[in-house]
């Protein structure tokens, strides 16, 4: 490959003495450098007088004698240990090897430490050493002679005393270079002889030819960061790695040294020099003289260019890498420093020369970030879209995806000419995932611009890893009236909203609609059916509801496996010439419409068959459940809103999800479930008089429901409350259902007949759902909400169901007041005889309807009349209440409660009497009471006794006498009876107890009020209250004084 690219990208610097600034560095010149290398932080040349300088930056030299007798021949500074090895002559022209500690200074003379010498072992007579290899980790040492024979040194070089020689290679040929490439086990020796490259295996002891040309001296040298052998010769530069020669790259003119510099190698040659001239080892051609001008070039090995080139016309002593830097050394002792010039500079350079490609791998080379590498990509597409290469523009652009606005593109490639390339562009941009939904909006209408179904069939068809917004593409499908592919692309890729919408908005198909919900399962069916619940209600009424219960009731299943999975073979329809949908042959479905209608018309006729499609298994992108038969079903309630319009599939609706739901339940009231409505048997109930007490059975009835409730809840995961609460929802509103009355449909043009089978079939069914509505609020299992029954049975007039619930909440005064503003003395009378023993207040308010108008009381007067007796007997009322409750009007008169006021007189005259009789006998048991306690108090008692209480003998001393009246032998009596009577200890104990008892509740007040509200009579228990109170009282009055 031949170099034609030249460039200046180094400045060229010549040196100066610090000491004396118009003069060339003094070092150089005093120097006759005949070896030279580099590295961590120094330059070191050697001289033929056995000297190695050792020169800093600052120009400072340190200088030291290497060999005694003889010059330094090779010198090799290593890079990851400051160690300097040098080969040179000692007496008899023998070739020793010295390895240098520059970090240690040697204590004894000038120089650094001289860590260990080796003797190269000849045979036979002495020749110079032409060319050193030393592996970093110093483990071998290669040295190659004039006379072709390559000798190498291994072992630890630098702590073995001893180390092996053995000669790898000897031939005729002289040894021109030597270079070592490590590898995990062993070393591999590159051997550059002058008319072969060979390889050494130091492992396998193993040599094999490489080229069967080699190299002269001074130009054959190792890459080290690509561990390859360089070699240049005559015509051109060659690489050799271990499988051989590689890339060669043309550059004519001889070369007398080559060296690395970073990726760029390093070129001298003196120039005139014909190709024919022949080279001899180590002396260059005799036209040739050392005072001739040396060109030297730099060629950039990784991009295939020159990068810099110059002529010296004092020759080339020297070239040395070091601080960022190429050091010339001339032989008159100038000193020039190529500086390499920044990669910006660089770029500049290409960007004015158009050179973009070149720019591109440059900065590749140079490490430099995606985003600037972007850029020049854009500038050299701009650069190619300006000259109207435009396929060339876009693909540079295509590169710059991911870095570059994809606006800036587009905006060049609108014009219909160029729409092709935008295609490309989109495409790409899909593909890198970086789309957004204008751009497949855009994609998709560049597709129907160039008629390009085909790709826009591989678009759709063949995308698996959907690089495209989904959404975007199916509303351009649906908005250009390909409905088909909308559903297809909705399926495929389990976009189960967008597909419910195509079918039911767009193309109408209902029952695939709710199909395809079904196999979704609860999740997604939830969901959906609450969106589109409404519509499908009103076209498919019987299909919704069903799937709604089996919903609610948890018994929908789960989405299968049993559908064939995406991708399974579809019908391929035919196309005919002319159709502008034929391209979508790849899609599972045919394409209606005619040829150039850019909107085909959807119809049931038209559309295709999407049951014989290519069926996707619709998955839930909600949580896995383990268990496929149970789910913790919707509250039915959510879907009760969906039934605004259709009242009879709404009880449907509660009704099943209620017997599925709950089956213990339901069982007992299974003649009101169902769509099926039976007549039940006649409800008896509100006649019983026991009803009254049948709350305790209710709170029985709801112990049972209760444990139904946990029953079905456990089934589906729902706590007791919230089943508790779906059931009472659902029975409210079958309550509120059952209740109420729908409107009377039209029956203009039909006839008075169908007007009156009509009328009668509405009141068969009113009369049906009233029983239904009994049997619901009868069954104690159903956990309604009795205030909210209550009110519903109000707005409904449903007198019976109104009396059933008052009863249940005992309100009793209610009854007996809806009875009352019915007129209905009959059921007013029954109410009466039912709840009168429950709740007085009743009589009253019976007693002020009696007397509210005076034909009531003329009908009623019998029944006001067996009231009061039943009052006077039972003694409900006081006789007060009675006539204030008669004397509201002024209907009633005294003399129909004549006998009723004369008996209560009576009662209570006799009852007055034995009262003062009992409260004076009372007094007088008082006032003996206190005449004893006065006599104790102030006479001495005498006491006669002869016998003893305890055993009832004769009385001796001693003897204990008790002011009772009660006297004991002390033998008789126990040491804890010396203080009381033992005959009236109990009683007297006793009585203590009360007392404290009675003091203790005095200050209970919410005892007082407790016994104040279960007592019948208040009064009662007031006056007892008052009269504990009064003792207590009394003791504290006696205790403060």
């Amino acid at each position: 490959m031949a170099l034609q690219r030249q460039f200046n990208f180094f400045d060229k610097v010549e040196l100066k003495d610090p000491e004396d600034p118009s003069k060339s560095p003094e070092v150089f010149k005093s120097i006759e450098s005949n070896v030279a290398t580099s590295g961590r932080g120094h330059m070191v040349v050697a001289d033929r007088s056995g000297l190695v300088h050792i020169i800093d930056k600052a120009l400072q030299v340190e200088s030291f004698l290497a060999y005694d007798s003889g010059r330094v021949t090779h010198m090799k500074q290593l890079r990851q240990r400051n160690i300097l090895v040098t080969v040179g002559e000692e007496e008899n022209a023998v070739q020793v090897i010295k390895f240098w500690d520059l970090d240690k200074p040697d204590r004894n003379k000038p120089g650094p430490t001289l860590e260990r010498s080796i003797r190269v072992t000849q045979q036979g007579n002495a020749f110079p050493v032409s060319a050193l290899a030393v592996l970093e980790n110093l483990s071998q040492v290669a040295v190659g002679l004039a006379n072709g024979t390559v000798v190498l040194i291994y072992g630890d070089l630098m702590r073995e005393r001893t180390t092996a020689q053995k000669v790898v290679h000897q031939n005729d040929e002289p040894i021109t270079g030597l270079g070592f490439k490590e590898q995990q086990k062993g070393a591999l020796l590159y051997i550059a002889t002058t008319a072969k490259v060979l390889l050494y295996n130091t492992s396998t002891k193993h040599t094999q030819t490489l080229d069967d040309q080699g190299g002269g001296l001074g130009c054959a040298v190792m890459n080290e960061s690509t561990q390859e052998l360089a070699i240049a010769r005559d015509e051109a530069i060659f690489f050799y790695g271990p499988d051989g020669r590689g890339p060669a790259y043309g550059l004519d003119g001889a070369k007398t040294f080559i060296t690395f510099y970073k990726s760029y190698l390093v070129l001298v040659s003196p120039p005139n020099i014909p190709l024919t001239a022949t080279r001899t080892f180590g002396i260059q051609s005799a036209s040739v003289s050392a005072n001739d001008t040396t060109r030297l070039t730099i060629v950039d090995t990784a991009n295939k260019f020159t990068a810099y080139q110059a002529t010296f016309p004092q020759g080339i002593r020297s070239v040395i890498c070091e601080w960022g830097s190429i050091y010339i050394v001339e032989n008159g002792g100038k000193v020039y420093r190529l500086d390499e010039m920044d990669t910006s500079v660089k770029l500049d350079i290409l960007f004015k020369k158009n050179m973009y490609l070149l720019a591109i791998n440059l900065a590749h080379n140079q490490k430099y970030d995606n985003a600037s590498i972007s850029d020049i990509i854009k500038k050299y597409g701009d650069h190619l879209y300006n000259k109207g290469d435009y396929d060339g523009a876009m693909g540079q652009y295509v590169r710059t995806i991911g870095r570059l606005e994809p606006s800036y593109v587009i905006r060049k490639f609108l014009d219909a000419q160029r729409i092709y390339n935008l295609t490309s562009y989109l495409q790409e941009l899909h593909s890198s995932g970086l789309a957004n939904a204008d751009h497949t909006t855009l994609l998709l209408n560049c597709y129907t611009k160039l008629k390009d179904v085909k790709r826009l069939d591989e678009f759709i068809k063949t995308d698996s890893d959907l690089t495209f917004d989904l959404e975007t593409a199916i509303q351009v499908c649906r908005q250009a009236g390909y409905y088909e592919h909308a559903v297809y692309l909705a399926e495929k890729f389990e976009e189960h909203d967008l597909y419910l919408t195509v079918q039911i908005d767009d193309v109408k198909q209902y029952d695939r609609a709710l199909a395809y919900m079904r196999r979704l399962g609860p999740i997604e069916a939830d969901k959906n059916l609450q969106k589109y619940g409404k519509v499908l209600l009103t076209h498919l009424p019987e299909q919704t509801t069903q799937l709604l219960v089996d919903l609610c009731s948890g018994s929908l299943a789960r989405a299968g496996s049993s559908s064939p999975t995406p991708g399974t073979a579809s019908p391929v329809p035919t196309h005919t010439a002319g159709n502008h949908h034929a391209g979508f042959s790849m899609l599972p479905f045919a394409m209606g419409g005619a040829a150039g209608t850019a909107s085909p018309p959807v119809s049931s006729s038209a559309s295709p068959n999407l049951g014989h499609q290519a069926t996707f298994s619709p998955k839930l992108h909600g949580g896995v459940h383990r268990d496929g038969s149970k789910y913790a079903p919707p509250s039915p309630r959510t879907f009760m809103s969906l039934f605004v319009d259709l009242p009879a599939y709404l009880i449907t609706f509660l009704e099943k999800v209620s017997a599925n739901r709950w089956p213990v339940a339901a069982s007992t009231n299974q003649s009101t479930m169902g769509a099926n409505l039976k007549t039940p048997a006649p409800n008896t109930h509100l006649n019983k008089p026991g009803s009254i007490g049948s709350s305790k059975k209710t709170v029985v009835g709801n112990d049972a429901t209760d444990k139904g409730s946990i029953s079905g809840a456990s089934r589906f995961g729902l706590s007791n409350e919230q089943d508790m609460e779906e059931r009472k929802a659902i029975w409210n509103t079958l309550l509120e259902l059952y209740l109420a009355d729908p409107p009377m449909a039209s029956s203009s043009g039909k006839g008075q007949t169908m007007h009156v089978a009509e009328l009668n079939r509405k009141s068969r069914d009113r009369i049906i759902k009233k029983e239904k509505c009994m049997k619901l609020l009868n069954d104690t299992e159903i956990p309604y909400d009795t205030n909210h029954a209550l009110v519903l049975c109000h707005m409904a007039g449903f007198d019976e169901g109104i009396v059933f619930l008052y009863e249940r909440m005992k309100m009793y005064t209610d009854i007996l007041r809806l009875w009352i503003g019915r007129d209905d003395t009959a059921k007013v009378m029954e109410c009466l005889r039912k709840y009168g023993p429950q709740e007085p207040s009743l009589y009253p308010l019976t007693l002020s309807y009696f007397s509210s108008s005076p034909s009531r009381l003329t009908s009623a007067t019998p029944d006001l009349l067996k009231v009061l007796d039943h009052i006077d007997q039972q003694d409900l009322l006081p006789p007060l209440q009675v006539v204030q409750a008669l004397s509201q009007t002024s209907v009633a008169t005294i003399g129909m409660i004549k006998n009723y006021i004369g008996h209560r007189i009576e009662a209570e005259r006799k009852e007055r009497l034995e009262d003062q009789k009992q409260i004076q006998s009372y007094r007088q048991e008082s006032e003996k009471k206190r005449r004893e306690i006065d006599d104790l108090k102030t006479s001495a008692r005498i006491f006669q006794v002869t016998k003893c209480s305890a055993c009832g003998g004769s009385l001796d001393l001693p003897s204990v006498h008790f002011l009772c009246r009660h006297s004991y032998h002390q033998r008789c009596l126990s040491d804890s009876a010396d203080r009381e009577c033992p005959k009236c200890m109990v009683e007297q104990r006793t009585v203590a107890d009360i007392r404290r008892m009675q003091e203790a509740n005095a200050e209970k007040h919410d005892l007082f009020i407790s016994e104040l509200e279960d007592a019948d009579d208040g009064f009662e228990v007031v006056a007892k209250y008052f009269g504990n109170n009064t003792m207590a009282f009394a003791k504290l009055i006696d205790g403060s004084t």
